[in-house]
C-alpha cells in the first residue's frame, strides 16, 4: 500500500507490482553480477599503469577489458535496477525495451553460438515481452460476443 497526503488528507493506494517485470530486473542484475564475478582478471593492474592507452597490451589483455569493465555487464545491472524500479512502482514500460533487448540478445546468442552465457540472457526480455503482451490485451475494452 502507498500512503500518499492530498490536501493534507492521508489516503492509501494499492501499489500493483508487476512482477514479471521485477524478475526480469532482477534476473538482469544477477546476471551482470555473475558476469563480472566470473570474468575477472589479473590485468587491472597493467590497465591502470596505461597498457590499454598506450598500445602495449596483449590480444588476451584486450579480450579481458572487453569482457568486464568495457562490456555491458553495468549497463545491464543499471537496466535492471531501472526494470525492477518502474516494476515496484506499477510503472508500465514501453515495449520497445523487451524487443530491442531480445533483438541484442538474440544476435549474441546466434553469433556466439547457445552454448555461451547469453542463451541464460533470452529470459529477461520474454518476460518483459510476456508482461507487455498481457498488459496490452488487459487493457483493450470488451466488445462483447458479436451475433
Amino acid at each position: 500500500m502507498a500512503v500518499r497526503r492530498h490536501a493534507g488528507v492521508m489516503t492509501t493506494t494499492p501499489r500493483t507490482t508487476n512482477r514479471l517485470d521485477a524478475t526480469a530486473g532482477i534476473l538482469l542484475i544477477v546476471i551482470a553480477i555473475l558476469h563480472a564475478v566470473f570474468t575477472m582478471y589479473a590485468h587491472w593492474p597493467a590497465w591502470i599503469a596505461g597498457e590499454l592507452r598506450d598500445g602495449t597490451a596483449s590480444t588476451d589483455s584486450f579480450r579481458a577489458f572487453w569482457a568486464q569493465p568495457g562490456g555491458f555487464a553495468v549497463v545491464v545491472a543499471l537496466l535492471g535496477l531501472l526494470i525492477l524500479r518502474s516494476a515496484r512502482r506499477g510503472e508500465r514500460l514501453p515495449g520497445y525495451v523487451g524487443w530491442g533487448f531480445l533483438g541484442w540478445v538474440g544476435l549474441c546468442v546466434a553469433l556466439a553460438g547457445p552454448a555461451s552465457g547469453f542463451t541464460l540472457a533470452l529470459v529477461p526480455p520474454v518476460l518483459l515481452i510476456v508482461s507487455h503482451l498481457r498488459r496490452r490485451t488487459a487493457d483493450r475494452p470488451y466488445r462483447g460476443a458479436r451475433v
